[in-house]
């Protein structure tokens, strides 16, 4: 069974159709909880309508630095299937990407990086954006390469809202349980793709790039990341 974890903030349009698009592909047995903020009260209004069954677990926090991972993080306490999915309300699912995804986890692989078909990085297979994860993984070892977590976390808090895939994804593949699931496609749409409008929460993600850029690559010795050009060695000096 899958968890489908999906932190939201001021998009109160995209609900429905999501969950519409969950329910119809989806043959796996799963669960649907969205992850709202405080005080983001039509967001709500609109996920409590979006379907039977569907939840809107509400965090006690307005929408600031971290967000995204706070929120995948607390949602990690209020469910306990065997496997969760990492999605956000700018994505759409394809057929069979679930069953493909447990398929090519088999019992060997903890984080299968679904295909995105946007980043370039993501359908060489390098880092996931969206990425199913074995539960077990998280509890026993934590999704993040820093020890100093405040327990075992599925993303570090430390970012404003870039690169916690990244790490994610390099951190598995250190440890051998990464693995890329060309064919499970989860498309991500989003302004920088030209396949999304911008908005203000797109603003919001993008504001500290560069600061979340220069923090990954000054973690990237954690998870013994080689791969830094000169230029990046530089930034995260």
């Amino acid at each position: 069974m899958i968890d489908i974890l999906i932190p939201v903030l001021g998009r109160p349009q995209n609900a429905a159709p999501l969950v519409d698009n969950i329910r119809a592909v989806t043959t796996v047995q799963h669960t649907i909880t969205f992850v709202c903020s405080q005080g983001d009260d039509e967001q709500k209004q609109a996920v409590l309508a979006s379907g039977i069954g569907v939840v809107a677990l509400t965090v006690p926090w307005t929408a600031g630095p971290g967000d995204y991972a706070m929120k995948i993080n607390r949602a990690l306490s209020a469910v306990d299937n065997d496997w969760l999915f990492m999605a956000a309300d700018d994505i759409t699912f394809e057929p069979r990407w679930d069953t493909i995804a447990l398929k090519v986890a088999r019992d060997k692989y903890d984080v299968v990086a679904t295909n995105d078909m946007a980043n370039a990085q993501v359908r060489r297979g390098q880092f996931g954006t969206h990425c199913l994860i074995r539960r077990r993984y998280i509890t026993e070892m934590g999704g993040t390469a820093s020890e100093w977590d405040d327990g075992r976390v599925v993303l570090h808090e430390g970012y404003d809202h870039n690169f916690v895939d990244r790490e994610l994804s390099h951190v598995a593949q250190h440890r051998g349980r990464f693995v890329f699931a060309r064919h499970s496609i989860v498309r991500h749409r989003h302004p920088l793709w030209r396949t999304a409008p911008d908005d203000a929460t797109y603003r919001k993600s993008l504001k500290n790039f560069r600061a979340d850029q220069k923090l990954f690559l000054s973690r990237a010795h954690l998870w013994n990341y080689t791969g830094l050009s000169d230029s990046e060695r530089k930034m995260a000096a």
